[in-house]
């Protein structure tokens, strides 16, 4: 029992612990509070979790009754917008980007210029837990993302799309 409470003090007391807990609140406060309040726009009762982040936030428009959870990312580029549509559920661990780097090989990767196009979400959206929604996709009402899914190509309203890529597997009934 003894041994059990000196480690929890040690941990307590270690430079490791507070350095840590110094980090997360920094990080809390510049990728998600700073961030929610440097947004577009952020409708009414929409649900943003503590460790949602975002890049660019002030090119990022959540529509009304929008549901962002844990994990997930959003990150606009510095030319272009993500758009989400009212009523629309993102799933914990998703990541949506309108920035990718170019693939020319004359130069490194990260030499190389972003290219920036729009994301559009529609409304009542449904995507999946860890999707990833790439630059350039239009989403359509009603659609739903399954589970891990990567989106490169546009999604028609109402379908359900699932896979890597994600393709229509369905359409919502």
């Amino acid at each position: 029992m003894f041994r059990k409470i000196k480690k929890y003090l040690a941990i307590f007391f270690s430079k490791t612990l507070w350095s840590q807990i110094r980090i997360i609140i920094a990080q809390f406060l510049t990728e998600n509070v700073w961030s929610i309040i440097q947004l577009g726009a952020c409708g009414k009762k929409t649900v943003i979790r503590p460790s949602a982040s975002f890049a660019y936030a002030h090119h990022i428009f959540l529509g009304d009754c929008v549901s962002i959870q844990r994990r997930t990312y959003i990150w606009a580029g510095k030319y272009s917008q993500i758009k989400i549509g009212d009523h629309t559920m993102v799933g914990p661990g998703s990541f949506i980007t309108s920035d990718n780097y170019g693939l020319k090989k004359s130069k490194r990767i990260s030499e190389q210029s972003t290219k920036e196009t729009d994301v559009l979400i529609g409304s009542d959206v449904w995507v999946g837990a860890y999707s990833i929604i790439l630059p350039g996709v239009t989403i359509g009402d009603g659609a739903v993302i399954a589970a891990g899914s990567v989106v490169t190509k546009d999604i028609p309203s109402y379908a359900i799309a699932a896979g890597v890529p994600a393709k229509p597997i369905g359409k919502r009934s």
